[in-house]
């Protein structure tokens, strides 16, 4: 079960969609605790225990506490409830899905030489979904700030024969032929311009400066924000057992990224002397990517009943793509005619592969066994998000 609870949007921010920032380091280096019930039934407090799949993926250490081979598929419930507050608009909305979260196998091969002091070696292979992005609510309310000004602040400085179309140009190889020349920024003013949402001061090519066809007052806005996909890893494990005390393992890891984002925002106004009443702004962004990681773990049992376990993830090291598709429309009540405008480049942004580096974790375990009747389990775990960093470090465009 997932629960997710939005309290407040107090500012519906349209800034830039594709300059990646720590939401998204946030967003593919935070891990859900999913996976087996009974890894989930302890909250993945799993560190110094071992001996079930999902653990594995915690610590490395914890597939030798397996005394045969096994294997394991899990399915769970997953369950999202959004309550959307926005300005004076109010709402909630909630999903519900079955999901595979975890599958893998374990084997164990026992040293059969009685004198050796390492009594068995492990292989294992483990999926484990580490999030999940599936999400959908819409924000409605009334705004005194509207979307027009996140044409203009693209604008502002452009000049005008860098952001408009070439005589006898279509919107699609313009927005195509702008995107390749001169970049994102300049496309989000091209479809201000072309949408009637802007204007330049003066109609000339060297013009930098512009103004909007939309004047302030209130906007009734609602935001509708779609998202599916998931972030996943497959962990190839070896682990040992020495002696009846010390179970030590490796687990060499692939991660995989998939994330598709659709958002649509709505305004209407009824402002006077304003000519653009209705602006529709439809963005879907699809990432995709791959990456690598390592953990080091270990269990040491202290005593019969008490346990110690810990591990090492290393960060781990995403190369990502993303693909962007656009669309606006508006409606123009101009002195002379009305009429609606629709923008549809049908043109697809492939932007440059860039790479993300997520922070490490150490993570600390104990457990204390009360035989066949229940035990305690505690772990602590310390990531610093600090470290996250992108590559490169600014746009080449």
């Amino acid at each position: 079960m997932k629960k997710l609870t939005i309290l407040m949007i107090a500012v519906l921010s349209m800034s830039n969609l594709i300059a990646q920032d720590f939401t998204d380091a946030l967003r593919y280096s935070q891990d859900d605790i999913q996976g087996s019930a009974r890894f989930r039934a302890l909250s993945g407090a799993f560190g110094a225990l071992g001996g079930d799949m999902s653990s594995v993926n915690l610590n490395p250490a914890g597939s030798a506490i397996f005394t045969r081979s096994h294997a394991s598929i899990s399915l769970s419930s997953l369950n999202i409830n959004n309550d959307i507050s926005y300005f004076n608009g109010r709402n909630s909305t909630s999903d519900s899905k079955i999901d595979l979260h975890q599958a893998g196998g374990v084997f164990v091969f026992a040293n059969t030489d009685d004198n050796s002091s390492w009594k068995k070696f492990v292989i294992s292979i483990a999926y484990d979904k580490t999030a999940n992005y599936d999400n959908q609510w819409s924000a409605l309310g009334r705004n005194t700030n509207s979307i027009d000004s996140y044409f203009l602040a693209y604008a502002q400085g452009l000049r005008f024969d860098e952001i408009s179309r070439f005589t006898g140009e279509t919107i699609s190889q313009a927005y195509s032929e702008i995107g390749s020349f001169y970049g994102y920024g300049n496309q989000q003013a091209f479809l201000g311009y072309e949408s009637f949402i802007l204007e330049p001061l003066n109609n000339t090519n060297n013009n930098t400066s512009y103004y909007s066809n939309i004047t302030q007052g209130t906007f009734n806005q609602q935001y509708d924000y779609i998202a599916r996909g998931y972030n996943g890893k497959v962990s190839f494990n070896a682990a040992t057992q020495y002696e009846d005390r010390l179970y030590l393992g490796i687990n060499l890891n692939t991660h995989f990224i998939n994330y598709d984002k659709s958002t649509f925002l709505r305004e209407t106004n009824s402002n006077p002397d304003s000519i653009v009443t209705n602006v529709g702004f439809e963005n879907n962004l699809l990432t995709t990517g791959n990456g690598f990681s390592f953990q080091l773990g270990a269990i040491l049992k202290l005593t019969q009943e008490l346990r110690a376990g810990f591990t090492y993830n290393s960060p781990t090291w995403f190369r990502i793509n993303e693909e962007l598709t656009q669309s606006i429309s508006t409606f123009v009540e101009d002195i002379d005619e009305s009429f609606p405008v629709n923008i549809d480049p049908n043109i697809i942004n492939v932007f440059e592969e860039y790479k993300l580096r997520s922070p490490g974790k150490i993570t600390g375990s104990l457990a204390y066994v009360f035989g066949d009747k229940g035990l305690l389990s505690f772990d602590y775990s310390r990531r610093d998000y600090s470290n996250m960093k992108f590559k490169p470090k600014n746009d080449t465009i």
